[in-house]
């Protein structure tokens, strides 16, 4: 997963940079999210980027993802868990016979930044290959067969 510094030219986009390096121009969003650039702002002639490969952005997205979903969902417990402890609700609940104890757990989103979190299956596999000491003249069939 490398990065890649580009030199801002005369008529160059975040699209077109995007369009360049990561094959498909959509990926203007992770140049600036990683840049912290202002998409407001104008981007001078000269500019140093940093442009991820295609899974570095990815990786990053899903970092940046798995942050904010565990930042919300800290935030999310905190405010119910305040209005679960309030008199009101307590003795709202006990005169309904409403057990509250499941309702934080229906609301955690951990398992969602978990998911964002855990490794994509190309870094699981390039880790493992990283790790391996398989050799060049290993027959094909048998690295197709470990893969899969």
């Amino acid at each position: 997963m490398s990065t890649q510094p580009i030199v801002f030219s005369s008529g160059d986009t975040l699209t077109s940079v995007a369009y360049k390096v990561l094959g498909e121009s959509s990926g203007w969003r992770e140049i600036a999210d990683i840049n912290d650039l202002d998409i407001f702002s104008i981007i001078e002639v000269g500019q140093s980027l940093t442009v991820p490969s295609k899974d570095a952005a990815e990786r990053r997205i899903k970092d940046i993802a798995a942050k904010n979903i565990n930042s919300v969902n800290s935030t999310v417990q905190s405010n119910v868990q305040s209005i679960l402890n309030s008199r009101e609700v307590k003795t709202i609940t006990k005169l309904l016979g409403v057990d509250t104890s499941q309702l934080l757990k229906d609301l955690d989103l951990s398992s969602l930044a978990d998911k964002l979190s855990a490794p994509t299956k190309a870094e699981r596999l390039r880790r493992a290959l990283n790790k391996s000491s398989y050799e060049t003249d290993t027959p094909i069939y048998r690295l197709a067969s470990w893969i899969f």
